[in-house]
């Protein structure tokens, strides 16, 4: 199973749209996760034209969307426990820890808020955090990423080549 990860897209506000690099790549995927803050619903609403979308609320979404989207998600993908939130409702330091604590038994946590890529294994879980295709922030390249499960699972942070 091949998954495209993206978060903290914030458009209109950071883009008029996806980038055409990013949408390209995301058809090729069996499932789209979003860690939040997509702003509006037209953007979630593209992204459920080319794949499935698990995907929760974040800080900056809309009113419509925070009301219609969980804030925590927690989901079985490729034989996976795949947890995803948007990570605004963890402070300082210890995200990893608030984020292993409130997720157990899974084997992959998204997240996203930070707009700062994250690909680490930390004990038997994958924590994973794309940055942003459209948003990066101090961050030097906007990004998102690809999760594959097959035996093992395989995690990529890829760059895109053009600008937002």
């Amino acid at each position: 199973m091949k998954i495209g990860v993206v978060s903290d897209t914030h458009l209109p506000n950071a883009g008029k749209d996806f980038p055409e690099e990013l949408i390209k790549e995301l058809k090729k995927v069996d499932l789209i996760i979003h860690a939040g803050d997509h702003c509006e619903l037209k953007f979630l609403n593209k992204l459920k034209s080319i794949a499935e979308v698990k995907t929760v609320a974040g800080n900056r979404d809309s009113y419509q969307l925070q009301k219609k989207l969980k804030d925590k998600l927690t989901f079985e993908a490729g034989g996976k426990k795949i947890s995803v939130i948007h990570g605004h409702q963890f402070r300082g330091r210890n995200i990893l820890q608030g984020l292993n604590y409130s997720f157990v038994d899974s084997d992959i946590i998204v997240f996203g808020h930070t707009h700062r890529p994250f690909n680490e294994r930390v004990s038997d879980k994958l924590f994973f955090n794309p940055g942003s295709p459209t948003d990066k922030r101090l961050e030097k390249n906007y990004t998102f990423g690809i999760i594959e499960i097959e035996e093992e699972i395989k995690a990529e942070i890829k760059i895109l080549k053009e600008e937002s």
